[in-house]
């Protein structure tokens, strides 16, 4: 729009299956009212015409980046493949950077030793820190648990050239300020929007939910931080003592030998339903049908729950392990478990208390709701865009 400052923004939008993607979506209406958007979205994304913006894959974008040398740039970095392109323009002095979580390595990993890339790795790390060397090395040998890729997170070198740094939690935000003391932060908690209008016997009959039957839920891409192996057993241990329910996991699994082992081994085949994936319009109406959402965490690097916060804005009762960032919301909005992976005795009791009490979980819901509907889409767009305003310099740098 005439007279607008431009706004480079990097990162995914539908159809890329990512809750960031969404994210990013909910608050494009906000950020078009406010600024001459350019959303650029990585080379295998399809691009698509919007009225609200333009947007552009990232090769087209490095052969236009002189047309966009005055513009802000905002980049949102997370650790999946839709991001990889925000990642390698973060390799550009002078940007304000969104995190949604701490660690890159993953990423790293996908876009360097997955192509047979070792330099590219080495020096990556080596750019973050003195001791990148040595854990490229070890990894060569094959000296590597997977652990590492949480406690190396490959963003240190980002962090130090960005104009600013953007971070849902204030656990992002605190190592931020151990890597990069220097570089301005922001805390701007996820945004909550809320669906239009659900009515829960109607998800719950669009679902195969039946009557009388509890729904506990994950939601979300399935993946070992996830913990559902530990959920399945602490649900089968509780079995006898609770309501008849069921555990309905919508969620893409791209490893799932290891969940459906303990489904197997726990004999709870009958209770456990796989959803895969499902579209954001089934996964509202799964947090609407609902009864306790499951939305564990280890090991954490600080990522950003849009699930989480879904649910909360939604009402209801959530459980997490009480530590990272998971340990920021207020003790009665959420159904807090202390990390212990290796019982699921408290997992098991802190479920129970909730399956076996309506009113425990709606009280916990009316909490959860307060907190986690706080920040609507306009008010983080507000908020981004000051903090974006007074930090950014110039768009620096070439590709």
């Amino acid at each position: 729009m005439k007279g607008q400052r431009t706004l480079l923004i990097f990162g995914a939008l539908p159809p890329a299956r990512s809750g960031t993607a969404d994210y990013l979506e909910e608050q494009m209406q906000d950020f078009a009212s406010r600024w001459n958007v350019v959303v650029v979205v990585g080379d295998e994304a399809k691009v698509r015409s919007r009225s609200d913006c333009m947007v552009l894959n990232y090769s087209s974008f490095k052969k236009r980046r002189g047309e966009f040398q005055d513009a802000a740039r905002l980049i949102h970095l997370a650790n999946n493949p839709f991001h990889a392109h925000a990642y390698l323009e973060a390799k550009n002095p002078g940007a304000v950077l969104l995190l949604h979580e701490f660690s890159m390595h993953h990423l790293l990993t996908e876009t360097t030793l997955a192509y047979g890339d070792n330099q590219g790795y080495l020096n990556e790390l080596v750019a973050c820190g003195p001791e990148g060397e040595l854990v490229s090395g070890l990894r060569a040998q094959g000296l590597w648990s997977g652990i590492e890729q949480f406690l190396f997170p490959a963003i240190e070198s980002r962090l130090r050239i960005a104009s600013g740094v953007i971070g849902h939690s204030k656990w992002i935000l605190d190592r931020v300020d151990s890597v990069a003391p220097d570089t301005p932060t922001v805390h701007i908690p996820h945004h909550f929007s809320s669906s239009n209008n659900l009515d829960r016997h109607s998800c719950r009959k669009l679902l195969g939910m039946k009557d009388g039957e509890l729904a506990v839920v994950s939601l979300g891409f399935v993946t070992p931080a996830k913990c559902i192996e530990q959920v399945v057993s602490a649900l089968a241990a509780i079995r006898s003592e609770v309501p008849p329910f069921k555990f309905w996991i919508f969620g893409e699994m791209r490893h799932p030998t290891s969940v459906r082992q303990a489904i197997k081994k726990h004999d709870m085949t009958d209770v456990v339903i796989e959803k895969g994936y499902t579209p954001l319009s089934t996964f509202e109406a799964a947090i609407e049908a609902s009864d306790l959402v499951v939305n564990l965490r280890y090991p954490t690097v600080g990522e950003t729950s849009g699930t989480m916060t879904r649910a909360m804005g939604s009402g209801k009762p959530v459980v997490v392990f009480r530590y990272g960032s998971f340990a920021e919301p207020p003790p009665s909005a959420v159904i807090g478990v202390p990390l212990d992976t290796f019982s699921s005795l408290g997992l098991s009791d802190a479920c129970k208390k909730a399956m076996v009490s309506s009113t425990f979980r709606e009280a916990v819901g009316l909490k959860a709701k307060h907190w986690a509907s706080a920040v609507t889409p306009s008010e983080s767009v507000h908020r981004q865009s000051r903090f974006l305003s007074r930090c950014l310099l110039p768009s620096r740098g070439a590709g």
